[in-house]
């Protein structure tokens, strides 16, 4: 009786230590490969969004903060309703970023949007995301202003962002 005891013991054991291995494989297995990233060389994709924000620093950066990538979703947010409409409607922003966003320096509260529209504007799919942006944009009160690269004079960017500031 005794030595049968010893033996499913002896048996329990290699079985929970089978099941730990296994558990312990599966869990390597579903680890993501993070092999697969590195850090972007510059956080600007272009070289004129560099030069663009070198300029707003300049004729701005006393009066505004300038934050360059900003994602829409710190920006905008789904009024409320249920959890599932706002995560459909979260979704519909989240990966969607602005250039720049002007905020005032007392409260950081956004004052405008820029958005440089490249070359890649020209297509079909960046012309719907723009057009879905500037609707949401309208409709929540925020002002966006659209600079195209040709557009990179200083006189000219500080004339269209003060009429954008003052409408």
């Amino acid at each position: 009786m005794i030595k049968s005891s010893i033996i499913f013991i002896i048996f329990v054991g290699i079985a929970l230590l089978i099941v730990e291995l296994i558990k312990r494989n599966n869990q390597e297995e579903n680890k993501p490969d993070l092999s697969v990233y590195e850090k972007k060389p510059y956080l600007f994709d272009t070289s004129s969004e560099f030069n663009l924000y070198k300029v707003l620093l300049e004729l701005f950066g006393d009066k505004y903060f300038i934050f360059p990538q900003i994602n829409y979703s710190h920006l905008i947010q789904p009024k409320k309703t249920t959890w599932e409409k706002e995560r459909k409607y979260r979704s519909r922003i989240d990966r969607k970023s602005a250039d720049f966003v002007m905020c005032d320096k007392e409260r950081i509260v956004p004052q405008l949007i820029i958005e440089l529209d490249g070359s890649v504007h020209n297509f079909k799919t960046k012309q719907a995301r723009d057009e879905f942006i500037n609707e949401i944009t309208k409709v929540t009160g925020l002002p966006i202003l659209h600079l195209k690269n040709s557009d990179l004079d200083k006189e000219y960017i500080k004339k269209e962002i003060a009429q954008k500031l003052n409408p």
